[in-house]
């Protein structure tokens, strides 16, 4: 497998309408064409940013979908449209560490989560694998004892990204109480504390950021009894 991780930038006020338009328009042409959706956030506090995250099977399916966006006339129809809504975008091509979920195992349950903690990594040179290694020994049984499961775990292998970058996402909470205290069960561990001191042989520094599953169509979303809250305020 191969994932594609975007980071677009929304036109101020027009989100909505945006989700709108992919769920009734991209993501179906999309998936005919190999590119399946695993989710797509509102990042906290930047509230013009949207995250993607898209699955494939491989890097011929990977030319596939370069040639549906660079030839395929629906295509260029969708490139019109959608500048109305999003300013920019910036992708990369992910490989996924041999313990990340697939979509298929998202989609079998127990990942729902109204925020995601996002870990964009930069690792000191030649360390990645390493890197990915330890958290798939030690972080994942950590974060498991203070309520995170991992949502994806990946390693950047092409597009407009910085060499040696490690991405990995958790669950994080329904709401900011549960998120704290995940956070004082972390604090509270020594093991986080062995854990820090570890990693800095393997990394340069993180950049988090909150992502808020709102969006009802995407796979990583928020318990299905809150996507209803969602639905309703919506309508309304």
């Amino acid at each position: 497998m191969l994932y594609l991780h975007e980071m677009l930038t929304i036109v101020p006020w027009t989100e909505e309408e945006f989700w709108d338009i992919m769920e009734t328009d991209y993501v179906p042409q999309a998936a005919q064409n190999g590119l399946r959706l695993v989710g797509l956030f509102k990042v906290g506090i930047q509230y013009s940013k949207n995250y993607a995250l898209w699955e494939m099977d491989d890097w011929a399916a990977l030319d596939r979908i370069q040639e549906f966006h660079d030839r395929d006339p629906w295509m260029k129809t969708w490139r019109l449209e959608s500048i109305r809504y999003r300013t920019d975008w910036l992708g990369r091509v992910l490989e996924p560490a041999p313990f990340s979920p697939t979509l298929e195992q998202i989609q079998g349950g127990g990942y729902e989560s109204t925020m995601y903690l996002h870990c964009l990594v930069r690792t000191l040179p030649g360390k990645s694998e390493e890197y990915i290694s330890a958290i798939g020994d030690e972080m994942l049984p950590l974060a498991a004892k203070w309520g995170m499961k991992l949502a994806g775990c990946y390693r950047t292998v092409a597009g407009e990204a910085e060499s040696d970058e490690v991405i990995h996402i958790w669950t994080a909470g329904d709401a900011i109480t549960q998120w704290g205290e995940i956070r004082k069960a972390a604090r509270s561990d020594p093991g986080l504390k062995e854990w820090e001191a570890r990693a800095a042989a393997w990394r340069q520094d993180v950049d988090y950021r909150f992502l808020l599953a709102l969006v009802p169509f995407s796979p990583l979303h928020m318990k299905p009894e809150l996507l209803e809250v969602m639905k309703l305020m919506r309508k309304t």
